[in-house]
């Protein structure tokens, strides 16, 4: 996928082929077969992605969902908000509603640069590029991160409505040893001290197809489309930085493809969460909000919840920084997260000999 390599195709008929005999009827065919094993290996690369990425960042997610569904003044930042929750429910509660992510962020991964991937490949033939054996332009690569981000959306926000509402479960994680006795007695009764209103994410959606039919697990897909339309910016801003950082080859500042592929996706990771988070609270507090007696039914009121959380004396300013309260975990998080996850992602392409745009 990364713009400045061809693929192994391309650079064969770019250079001039001895005499050999014409190709045979099976021959010929195996373009398309390269074809269409390079529409799949998208899909794979982003697996790989997905699962780097639970690795890395859920612990950074957790935090920044408690941040932004709780009430008002519960932390007083990141940090106190990890303190709080290792010491109240455990260093595993940083993983809760791990489970669907993944298995989810291997496929929503997947959905998303796989599309991505096929995205940019009918660009590059729409547009002339690969006849012309030009770099897609910068705007095709935003459209292609657009039409990706909408094209995942379908798929990403059952898991992400489950995640959220897992992660809001405020009881204690604990594992039970055998032989612990009266011990294991005493945290078993500790857990039980805070209700669960779901006893795992399969229960999750029972409840929730039980109360509002399939269909309210994609209860908050207008919001989760807004916010993915900032991947346009994220695949965009990825494009510019690889030739911005590519171009410093053959200087003393020059850097391993490798470095460049994880330094522009850090960077754009970045530039995506700063147009996309106020979407993302909006988003979140409806996915997490409670299934027996919501609040946050539509767009209007969540983001109206939002705007009068800073209170009615507040100035405009200070309202609009509440769409980006638990900014800074999620800051944190962005660069390792999808540097790792997209450095990932281009190596298991590369590995694949992947067609690349």
């Amino acid at each position: 996928m990364a713009p400045q390599s061809r693929g192994v195709a391309e650079a064969a008929s770019a250079s001039i082929p001895p005499p050999v005999p014409a190709p045979t009827p099976s021959e010929s065919t195996r373009p398309r077969q390269s074809e269409s094993g390079t529409s799949l290996k998208g899909f794979v690369g982003g697996t790989v992605s997905g699962l780097t990425k639970l690795a890395v960042g859920h612990p950074f997610d957790t935090i920044k969902i408690r941040m932004q569904c709780s009430p008002f003044g519960t932390y007083r930042g990141p940090l106190d908000c990890f303190l709080q929750l290792a010491r109240k429910e455990s260093l595993l509660g940083l993983y809760k509603g791990a489970t669907p992510p993944a298995f989810g962020w291997a496929i929503t991964d997947s959905v998303l640069l796989g599309s991505l991937h096929n995205y940019r490949r009918l660009f590059a033939r729409l547009s002339g590029s690969k006849e012309d054996d030009k770099r897609l332009p910068v705007r095709y690569h935003a459209l292609a991160g657009l039409m990706a981000g909408w094209t995942n959306s379908l798929v990403t926000t059952p898991v992400e409505l489950i995640k959220a509402k897992l992660q809001m479960q405020f009881q204690r994680v604990e594992v039970h040893l055998p032989g612990r006795g009266a011990t294991s007695a005493v945290a078993a009764a500790a857990t039980d001290a805070v209700k669960r209103e779901y006893s795992g994410p399969i229960d999750c959606v029972r409840q929730i197809v039980a109360k509002h039919g399939i269909t309210g697990l994609w209860h908050a897909l207008p919001a989760t489309l807004l916010f993915r339309s900032s991947f346009a910016v994220m695949f965009g801003s990825y494009e510019v930085l690889q030739q911005q950082l590519g171009s410093l080859k053959g200087t003393k500042y020059e850097l391993s493809p490798g470095a460049v592929t994880f330094l522009s996706g850090g960077l754009a990771a970045e530039l995506f969460w700063l147009t996309a988070f106020p979407a993302d609270i909006i988003k979140n507090r409806m996915m997490a909000d409670s299934l027996q007696s919501p609040k946050f039914p539509t767009i209007r009121s969540a983001f109206t919840s939002v705007w009068q959380s800073a209170g009615p004396q507040a100035s405009p300013l200070r309202r609009a920084r509440m769409f980006y309260t638990g900014f800074l975990p999620c800051f944190l998080r962005a660069f390792p997260t999808n540097a790792a996850a997209l450095f990932a992602f281009e190596t298991a392409m590369r590995l694949m000999g992947a067609e690349r745009v």
